[in-house]
């Protein structure tokens, strides 16, 4: 599509496009609108649908509440209390069953069904009568004005005592009636044990005295002054009063509707169609039914509603304590949409009368576009053949193809210049041509080796200077090839007198290596030699250091020795008085002894064995003192060899300290010739190593020699081979001649270097390169 469009012509394609441009924008804006508009209507409508639900379940709550409000407060007062009492009152008097009142008031009620209660008085002068001829028009202003179905009023045993439509539930008992499982008699029995004030409900059921229509009822207790409780009112709810309530509203239409759920899914209320649904009856499976059978409410859109139309459906759960009831507000949605269709299609005349407008616009614009442009091409074409001198018309426009028609008169004009130009281009063209092929004869006369040729026609404009050139150039070069051819003669000569010079050189400077290799292998001996003395002189210096430590060491011991000497020498001491002590105990004992014997004498018999014990005394004191003096002796003389030995390790030591400083000296003097010998074995080596290096330096230099003669012979072959090749070229004078060469220069025998001192020797690195191995020679 895009293609075709591009390959269109502008006549046709300009007006498409805006047609599309215009149809664009049109349905655009166009489906806009519509899309806000549905959006507005969508929010509007679920805002009014969700309110009016909320208002209406609201309202059903508070109907019943206020209902419930209203019967309790019935069931206080004096009329129901007297009703009740006056009713009961009357059945007893009566003979004590409702039975003559069933008669009178339900089957031979002269009214139909559904008009009993047009019946106050029965006539038939019974007690129950009376009472009901003066209390059944205040109920049924009650009813009438409530919109009830009807009352009840019971005992407190379950015997329905009045009721104002008088079915045929009219005295029955509903505790152990036929009636008894009926709502009407579950809100008795919850309401006849309530307390004061409080209300029972039953949710709807067919009820069947009122020919199964669906009912629900309300009950409170009835107490009288004191307290006592004398029975129990009720009433009967119909679900018209109740579907009442959720359909009088404009806002849903004419299609919409709107009624009550249970939880279950079966309507309390009808619908508003008779076609549809009744109370009590089960709803088919929506959503929002399905929905609120889960406990789900909600606003729900574009489903299917229970009628089998497209709906909106709003559900809201209506607050009451007793029934589990949903109310649903359920909208037709063609109904819904029927604003916005209508806006749909207004819209879709508005861009079709915009389409036909752009479309004439679009035609009429295309025509003063393509007009001037069809100018534009024919010019164009005269100009691509040209034709130069063509008018071009649309260059007087003020618009952009004005423009395009001033451009094109500026490429005209281009152009024109353009052609001109080239003929120009071609007279110099031919110009150059002549000027190349002059030029490329004279070059290739140069190539010959051919100087004495030149260039002697002008060359027209701008060339001449060309040829100028090449002429001088020609010139330059004739006189540098008779320099060369000279130069060349020269260097051949040279390199003949360095070719002899260099061989006698390396004579020489084999020679020299030689001896430097003898040299070196001498002093590598003595250097040998040198070293093993000095690691002797090492060795010795090692020995001697030892024996000075071992002596130091003995040195030490010795003055210890005589320390230990000396406290020998006072224990001694010590240990001589310690036996004059144990001496004079001893001569103390004997004493004491000697007494203890005089005394044990004068006693007689009774102190012999205290004279034995002191004789053996005396003799143990007596031995003591001898051993005492033993020892005392002994300990003298060994305190004079004690003396003696601390006198010879005096000795010992003052010979030790000598030997000590005898051997510190030769320790120095070994350490001397030691250095001495590193000292030497050093020198000797930096000796070797300078020999070593230039005995490298020797053959570097022969091997340079070498080098030198061979190329001193290379740069005479290649001064020969220049002289033949400058012989090529023919200067003024014919070719180059070949100049003798001139006589080689005598080489005199270099004199004897003086020897380098041996107290200055030069290290230098054993790998030292050529160049530095050249300069030292």
């Amino acid at each position: 599509m895009f293609r075709k469009l591009t390959t269109m012509p502008i006549s046709r394609r300009l007006p498409l496009v805006m047609v599309l441009i215009v149809a664009g924008l049109s349905i655009s804006m166009g489906a806009f609108l519509y899309q806000r508009a549905y959006q507005m209507q969508y929010d509007s409508t679920r805002a009014t649908l969700n309110g009016l639900a909320k208002d209406q379940a609201a309202r059903v709550a508070d109907w019943f509440e206020t209902t419930a409000h209203h019967l309790a407060s019935n069931a206080a007062t004096p009329l129901v209390v007297d009703a009740i009492t006056a009713f009961g009152a009357a059945i007893r008097a009566d003979g004590g069953t409702l039975a003559a009142a069933q008669a009178a008031y339900v089957t031979g009620n002269p009214h139909p069904l559904g008009q009993r209660q047009d019946l106050a008085d029965a006539g038939d002068g019974s007690a129950y009568s009376a009472a009901h001829a003066a209390l059944h028009r205040q109920f049924l202003r009650t009813l009438d004005a409530f919109g009830y179905y009807d009352i009840f009023l019971f005992n407190t045993r379950g015997d329905l005592l009045y009721t104002v439509v008088k079915e045929a539930d009219f005295g029955e008992n509903f505790v152990t009636g036929p009636y008894a499982k009926t709502g009407l008699g579950q809100v008795f029995r919850k309401a006849v044990d309530a307390a004061p004030g409080s209300v029972a409900s039953a949710d709807f059921a067919p009820y069947a005295p009122s020919a199964d229509v669906p009912a629900g009822f309300m009950a409170s207790p009835v107490d009288d002054a004191s307290g006592r409780r004398v029975g129990v009112i009720a009433i009967q709810v119909p679900t018209a009063a109740l579907a009442g309530l959720v359909t009088q509203t404009s806002a849903l239409g004419a299609l919409g509707d709107m009624y009550i759920v249970a939880g279950d899914g079966t309507a309390r209320t009808a619908s508003r169609f008779d076609d549809r649904f009744g109370a009590l009856d089960t709803l088919p499976d929506v959503p929002f039914i399905t929905a609120l059978k889960t406990g789900e409410t909600g606003f729900f859109y574009g489903v299917e509603g229970v009628g089998g139309q497209e709906s909106l459906a709003d559900t809201r759960k209506i607050d009451l304590d007793w029934a589990d009831w949903v109310l649903v507000a359920e909208l037709d949605k063609t109904e819904y949409l029927a604003n916005l269709a209508a806006f749909r299609n207004a819209t879709i005349g508005f861009v079709s009368v915009g389409l036909l407008t752009a479309v004439a616009i679009s035609l009429f614009s295309a025509r003063g576009i393509t007009r001037p442009l069809a100018g534009f091409v024919a010019a164009m074409k005269d100009v691509s053949e040209g034709r130069y001198d063509t008018e071009i018309a649309v260059a007087a426009r003020a618009d952009e193809i004005g423009l395009l028609g001033r451009t094109l008169v500026e490429f005209r004009d281009r152009l024109a210049a353009s052609d001109a130009l080239a003929v120009q281009r071609e007279q110099d063209r031919v110009q150059q041509d002549q000027v190349v092929r002059d030029l490329s004869a004279a070059m290739q006369t140069l190539a010959d080796g051919d100087l004495t040729r030149t260039l002697e026609t002008p060359f027209p404009g701008d060339y001449e200077q060309l040829r100028a050139d090449f002429n001088a150039t020609v010139a330059n070069l004739k006189e540098l090839m008779g320099a060369v051819v000279d130069n060349a003669a020269e260097i051949g000569t040279r390199a003949d007198e360095i070719a002899s010079a260099s061989d006698d050189l390396s004579q020489r400077t084999e020679n020299q290596a030689a001896t430097l290799e003898e040299t070196a292998a001498a002093l590598d001996e003595l250097t040998g030699s040198v070293r093993a003395a000095a690691e002797g002189a090492a060795e010795v210096e090692t020995i001697v250091r030892n024996a000075q430590a071992d002596a130091e060491t003995s040195g030490r011991v010795v003055a210890e020795a005589v320390d230990a000497m000396s406290q020998i020498k006072q224990s001694s001491q010590a240990i001589a008085q310690i036996i004059g002590v144990i001496d004079d105990i001893a001569f103390q004992t004997n004493l004491l002894a000697l007494n203890a014997g005089v005394e044990a004498a004068r006693a007689g018999d009774a102190g012999r064995g205290f004279a034995v014990v002191a004789s053996e005394v005396r003799s143990l004191a007596q031995s003591s003192s001898d051993a005492a003096k033993e020892i005392k002796r002994l300990i003298l003389e060994s305190a004079g060899h004690v003396e003696s030995g601390v006198e010879l390790v005096n000795r010992a030591g003052t010979a030790l300290h000598d030997i000590v400083k005898r051997v510190s000296t030769i320790s120095e003097h070994v350490s001397d010739i030691a250095s001495g010998a590193r000292e030497q074995s050093v020198g000797l080596g930096e000796i070797n190593v300078g020999v070593t290096q230039l005995d490298q330096v020797t053959q570097q230099n022969a091997a340079m020699v070498e080098e030198a003669t061979a190329a001193s012979v290379t740069l005479k072959r290649e001064a020969e081979s220049l002289r033949r090749q400058v012989g090529r070229f023919r200067l003024d004078h014919g070719t180059a001649p070949a100049l003798a060469p001139r006589p080689a220069l005598q080489v005199i025998g270099a004199p004897d270097r003086p020897s380098r001192p041996d107290h200055a020797p030069r290290a230098r690195a054993a790998g030292a390169g050529g160049a530095h191995g050249w300069q030292d020679f």
